[in-house]
């Protein structure tokens, strides 16, 4: 048995919120003082980022610290900052498709299908308002489709009655009856948790599954001399794209995405987006 809840994530928000909190201040040019209020008109001051070059994304999170910062340390109700998180999703998402060359977020994954069920309606539509990449989304709704059909559920209304004992009973399927991987399991779990949370707004509860055990296969690599082999038998761009995937450690997605503002020479960094 094994609740799913990630022990470390409360505290890693916690941290990044005091992070945000702290920058809130040198931007407003104001002491650090983890009690002193602030309101919405103060954080949309922060948009005036924007003309310096700094992405949506990168906002969305100062925003997201900031509402943890005044649940957790100053113990307030964050209701009017909550709007603004809605606003930067949508900004998050068109500015994404724009960056890849898109006129709207349709053209980057494609309409929603109307015949598909409501709830899978619903459920790409949340996950797209949050910015979530195409592949995330499909990886979820695909999680979903196996979830409503091992229940029997056809439509969105169908899920009043679901609850932590059917998300729990599944997972537990997929562990003994599924013989399914480890890391199969936790998406399941994942995709079922952000539907709760998104669509169905309401906490799914405790879950106590039995956890999959199913060894992972040991991959095969190639050694220092074959890797030197391969990178022979490159030339120009496609040698630079695999010698950034070996020292990076980054995928075939982000170094084919890579435009050269991402590429910090001084400091020797590269900023990955969208990873």
């Amino acid at each position: 048995m094994a609740n799913y809840c990630k022990s470390s994530s409360g505290e890693q928000g916690l941290k990044w919120a005091r992070v945000w909190f702290k920058q809130f201040c040198l931007f407003h040019r104001r002491p650090v003082d983890l009690s002193k209020e602030f309101t919405a008109e103060e954080v949309i001051a922060l948009r005036s980022k924007r003309d310096a070059g700094v992405p949506a994304w990168k906002r969305m999170k100062v925003i997201e610290g900031l509402i943890v910062f005044r649940e957790s340390v100053q113990h307030r109700d964050p209701v009017d900052l909550l709007p603004l998180r809605e606003t930067m999703r949508g900004i998050v998402s068109i500015e994404r498709a724009k960056s890849e060359g898109y006129d709207t977020i349709d053209d980057v994954v494609g309409k929603i299908d109307p015949k598909e069920p409501d709830a899978i309606q619903e459920f790409r539509r949340a996950l797209r308002r949050g910015g979530m990449a195409l592949r995330t989304e499909r990886t979820y709704v695909g999680k979903l489709k196996n979830f409503m059909a091992d229940r029997g559920l056809t439509c969105l209304a169908d899920f009043e009655r679901i609850g932590a004992a059917d998300v729990e009973a599944h997972l537990t399927d997929l562990a003994v009856d599924g013989n399914v991987a480890p890391s199969t399991q936790n998406v399941s779990f994942h995709s079922l948790l952000k539907f709760f949370t998104l669509v169905l707004k309401r906490e799914m509860g405790k879950i106590e599954a039995i956890r999959a055990t199913k060894k992972p296969m040991t991959p095969t690599v190639l050694g220092p001399k074959e890797i030197a082999g391969v990178f022979e038998g490159l030339s120009g761009v496609h040698l630079t794209i695999a010698k950034l995937l070996y020292g990076c450690g980054m995928r075939i997605s982000e170094a084919i995405r890579l435009r050269v503002k991402d590429i910090d020479f001084a400091n020797k960094q590269i900023e990955i987006r969208q990873s």
